[in-house]
C-alpha cells in the first residue's frame, strides 16, 4: 500500500504542477484515494476478494444499508458561538446564528489587467451587496504604494481587511507592513498553504513563534491567523501539529484556518452533492482545536469554492449549478460553525475567470456574485430606516454624551451629536478653564470608528483666529460608567491645529468610550473660547467609502456648510436616497483663494484627514477674477489631482460656475478655464465633475447679490448637482436617487 501510494503522489505532483495558476491549488484527495485503491486492488488483492468486495457493496446498496449508515453518521449541525463571532474585528451575529464574515472574497495576486484593485465598479457593486471581509495578498517586498493600493481596495469595497504575509521567513517585511497598516487592517493570515508548499511543519511554527509576538507588539488589537493550510486536515498531522506546537509554545493564533475545494473534475451532480460537506470538515477541524488546546478558536475557511482546477469544469458557469452549491457551501458553513469564509475570488482571473465574481474583461458580474449578494441579503439584518437608524455608519446620534462641569456652551452636551450646523448650540470652554473633554458612550460594536469634529467659526478651513481647538487628544476606554472614571488609552495627540474641522480613524476593538480631550485654543483666537458645534462618530467599516471633502474657495465655504439655510445638503440628499448611507463631508472652504492654495495646501490637507476619499474640487473664480493664465491654473490643478491619486483617493473637478459680476472679459475667462478643467479631467481619467456654469447660467436667481456667491437656494442646488454627478459611482440607483 505505501508503494502504491508513493506512486500516486508522483502522479498527484505531476498534476498539480500543470493545474495550479493564480495560487489555485488542485484539491485531489478523493482522486488520489481512488488511484491508491485501484492499485491496490490490482496489485495486492486476489480477484475472488476484489469481487466479494464488490457484491458486498451491491447488497449493501440494494438493501439501503449505506443510506442508512449516511443518516446515522450525518454531522450533527453546532453553529459558532456568539462569543466567538465577536471575538474577530467586524464579527457580529446575524440571522440563523450566521456570522458576518461569512461573506467574504479574495483579492489575490492578478493575473489580468482588469482586476479588483483598478476597476471602481466592480468594488462598487462588492459594496452594494454588503461584502464584508476581503481577504488580500501583500506581495513579499511590496513597495508601500502597493501596499497603499490593496488596503484602499479593501475599504473602497467597506469590507474588513484580512492580510495575507505570504513570506513567513521575512520577518522584518511582515513587521513593516502591520506597522504601515496599523487600524486599517486589524486580521492577518500568516502565510498561504505551507504544507502544499512544502513547508516542514517544524519550520512552519519556529517561524510563527518569532514573528507573532513581534507583530502583536506593533499591533496589540490585531489579530493573528494560520496555518492556512491547503485542505482541512483535520485528522492529518500539519494541523494537529501546528496546534500541539503553538500549544507549547503558547504562542496562540487567534484565530485557525485552512482551505477548501470539495470537488476536482467531478460531473455536476457529483460536485453539488459534496457542497455540504464544509459542514463536516468544519466541525472535524473544531473538534481538533478543542482535543489540543482545550478550548475552540474562531475557525475559518479562507479559501473556497467548488472546484481549484485550472480551468474547472464549465458547469461552474451555469447560474443553476453555482447558486445552488452557493448556497449550500454557505448553510453548510454556518450549521459547522465557520466564523469567517472568503471566497475565490472576487475578479484576478483564477481558473482562466472561471472562479471569479466578476468577468475581467467586460466587468459584468457573473453569477455567484448574484449568488452571494442574496445570501447577504438573507442572513443580515435590517433594522429600519432613518437617517441615523441603528443600520447606518453613524453611531454618535443614539450615544450618550457626557462633558466635563466646564462646559458652558449653550444646549450642551445634546447639541454635540444633534446634527445641526450654525444654530447656536456648541460645546463651549473659556481658554482660561482648559482642558474640558466630552464622551461618547457607543452601545454598538464596532472594530474601527472615525470620529470627525467641525468647528465654524471661522470662514476658512484654516485660521489662527478661530475657535477651533489647536491642542487636544481622543481617547479610549472599555470599562468608564460616566466618562471620567475608568481606564483610558490616548490613541490621538494634536498639536498645533488651525483647521476648524478634521477626522480620526481609531481602532475601537473591545472599547465603548471615546473622549475628545480639548487643552488650548487658537493663540490669536477672535474670541477667548474654543467652540465645536458637532462631532459625528462612524464605524469606519460601514462607512466604506462615503467620505468628502470640499475643496475650494468662498463659494465652497458658503455652499457646503449644512447651516440649515443651505438644506438639504449633500449628506441629507444621500440619506433620502439611501436612508442608510450616511456620509462624512468636510467644508474645506477657503475666502479669497485661488488654485495656487490648492496646490500649495493639498498634501497637508490630505494629512489632516487621511480617510476621506472623495476630494470635491471647486477651484476658479479667483483665477478668473485674478487673470491666472490657463497654464498656470492648469498646472496648480494637476499638482493637486496628482496628490490625491497618490494618496490612493478620488478627485472630481467641478466646472467654475456662470458669475453675473461686472468685470470685462471674466465669462470669457471662466470659460477658458473651464476648457483646462475638462481638459484636466480627461488626462487624468476622472469622473467628469457637476457643471456649476451650466447650472447657473440657467438659474441666475441661484446667485446672492454680490452676483459671484450663491443664494440660499443656489447652495442648495450646488449640493444636490454634486449628488446627482456622483450617485451612480455611489452605487445608489433608487427612485429617489436622480
Amino acid at each position: 500500500m505505501n508503494e502504491a501510494m508513493t506512486q500516486a503522489r508522483i502522479v498527484l505532483d505531476r498534476i498539480r504542477l500543470f493545474a495550479r495558476r493564480a495560487n489555485v491549488y488542485v484539491r485531489v484527495e478523493a482522486y488520489l484515494l481512488s488511484i491508491s485503491l485501484r492499485r491496490f486492488l490490482r496489485t495486492r488483492l486476489r480477484i475472488g476478494v476484489a469481487v466479494a468486495l464488490a457484491l458486498a457493496l451491491i447488497i449493501a446498496s440494494i438493501v439501503g444499508v449505506t443510506q442508512l449508515i449516511a443518516t446515522l453518521t450525518a454531522p450533527t449541525p453546532n453553529p459558532a458561538s456568539a462569543a466567538l463571532i465577536d471575538s474577530l474585528p467586524g464579527g457580529a451575529v446575524w440571522n440563523d446564528q450566521a456570522s458576518s464574515l461569512l461573506f467574504g472574497t479574495n483579492d489575490t495576486y492578478e493575473w489580468s489587467s482588469h482586476n479588483l484593485e483598478n476597476e471602481p465598479g466592480v468594488q462598487t457593486m462588492l459594496r452594494a451587496a454588503n461584502f464584508t471581509l476581503v481577504r488580500t495578498f501583500i506581495p513579499d517586498k511590496a513597495s508601500d504604494a502597493t501596499i497603499q493600493q490593496r488596503i484602499t481596495t479593501v475599504e473602497h469595497v467597506g469590507a474588513q481587511c484580512l492580510a495575507v504575509l505570504p513570506n513567513i521567513d521575512d520577518i522584518s517585511f511582515n513587521q513593516h507592513v502591520v506597522a504601515y497598516l496599523g487600524a486599517h487592517c486589524l486580521l492577518y493570515e500568516f502565510g498561504n498553504e505551507p504544507d502544499f508548499a512544502n513547508i516542514p511543519v517544524a519550520h512552519y511554527l519556529a517561524q510563527w513563534n518569532a514573528t507573532i509576538p513581534l507583530l502583536k507588539r506593533i499591533n496589540p488589537s490585531a489579530k493573528f491567523i494560520g496555518p492556512a493550510t491547503s485542505t482541512s486536515q483535520a485528522d492529518g498531522d500539519y494541523m494537529r501539529q501546528f496546534l500541539q506546537g503553538v500549544k507549547a509554545s503558547h504562542v496562540l493564533p487567534d484565530a485557525i484556518s485552512f482551505h477548501d475545494y470539495p470537488c476536482f473534475n467531478d460531473s455536476e451532480s457529483s460536485c453539488l452533492s459534496k457542497a455540504g460537506d464544509f459542514l463536516a470538515r468544519a466541525l472535524a477541524v473544531r473538534s481538533l482545536v478543542k482535543s489540543v488546546l482545550g478550548r475552540e478558536l474562531p475557525v475559518g475557511i479562507t479559501e473556497w469554492n467548488y472546484d481549484p482546477g485550472n480551468p474547472p469544469p464549465g458547469y461552474g458557469d451555469s447560474s443553476s449549478f453555482i447558486t445552488r452549491f452557493t448556497t449550500k457551501a454557505i448553510e453548510a458553513m454556518i450549521a459547522g460553525g465557520v466564523v469567517f469564509a472568503c471566497q475565490f475570488d472576487a475578479a484576478s482571473y483564477s481558473g482562466y475567470g472561471r472562479l471569479d465574481l466578476f468577468n475581467v474583461k467586460t466587468g459584468k458580474a457573473r453569477p455567484q456574485y448574484y449568488a452571494m449578494a442574496s445570501l447577504i441579503q438573507k442572513y443580515r439584518p435590517h433594522t429600519g430606516a432613518g437617517g441615523a437608524s441603528a443600520s447606518s455608519a453613524l453611531l454618535s446620534r443614539n450615544a450618550t454624551v457626557v462633558c466635563s462641569s466646564n462646559d458652558s456652551g449653550p444646549g450642551e452636551p445634546g447639541a454635540l451629536h444633534d446634527g445641526k450646523f450654525g444654530d447656536w448650540g456648541f460645546w463651549q470652554l473659556a481658554d482660561n478653564v482648559v482642558p474640558g473633554w466630552c464622551a461618547f458612550h457607543l452601545t454598538t460594536h464596532a472594530s474601527s470608528i472615525i470620529l470627525a469634529w467641525d468647528s465654524d467659526y471661522s470662514f476658512d478651513y484654516m485660521s489662527q483666529t478661530g475657535l477651533a481647538p489647536e491642542n487636544y487628544d481622543i481617547a479610549v476606554s472599555a470599562n468608564s460608567t460616566n466618562g471620567s472614571d475608568g481606564s483610558w488609552r490616548t490613541v490621538v495627540s494634536v498639536r498645533g491645529n488651525q483647521a476648524r474641522a478634521r477626522e480620526h480613524l481609531l481602532n475601537f476593538t473591545g472599547m465603548s468610550w471615546v473622549k475628545m480631550i480639548v487643552r488650548s485654543g487658537q493663540l490669536e483666537a477672535s474670541q477667548p473660547y474654543i467652540r465645536i458645534d458637532e462631532i459625528e462618530i462612524y464605524n469606519a467599516q460601514q462607512l466604506g467609502d462615503d467620505s468628502f471633502f470640499f475643496s475650494g474657495d468662498s463659494i465652497t465655504g458658503v455652499a457646503f456648510d449644512r447651516y440649515a439655510e443651505h438644506s438639504p445638503s449633500f449628506a441629507d440628499d444621500m440619506r433620502s436616497c439611501a436612508p442608510t448611507r450616511y456620509p462624512l463631508t468636510i467644508d474645506g472652504g477657503f475666502g479669497g483663494q485661488s488654485s495656487l492654495a490648492a496646490a500649495q495646501n493639498i498634501n497637508t490637507w490630505l494629512a489632516m484627514n487621511p480617510d476621506v476619499h472623495y476630494w470635491l474640487l471647486g477651484w476658479g473664480t479667483n483665477d478668473a477674477l485674478e487673470n491666472v493664465s490657463p497654464a498656470a491654473f492648469q498646472a496648480n490643478l494637476q499638482t493637486a489631482v496628482t496628490a490625491i491619486l497618490r494618496h490612493g483617493d478620488t478627485p472630481v473637478i467641478a466646472r467654475i460656475p456662470y458669475s453675473a459680476y461686472t468685470a470685462p472679459g471674466l465669462q470669457a475667462e471662466i470659460q477658458r478655464l473651464n476648457q483646462v478643467i475638462d481638459q484636466v479631467t480627461t488626462a487624468n481619467g476622472l469622473i467628469a465633475g457637476p457643471d456649476f456654469y451650466a447650472l447657473f447660467s440657467a438659474h441666475p436667481n441661484y446667485l446672492g447679490p454680490d452676483k459671484i456667491h450663491p443664494s440660499d437656494a443656489g447652495a442648495v442646488a450646488m449640493n444636490a448637482l454634486w449628488f446627482q454627478t456622483l450617485h451612480t459611482r455611489l452605487g445608489l440607483t433608487g427612485a429617489h436617487c436622480g
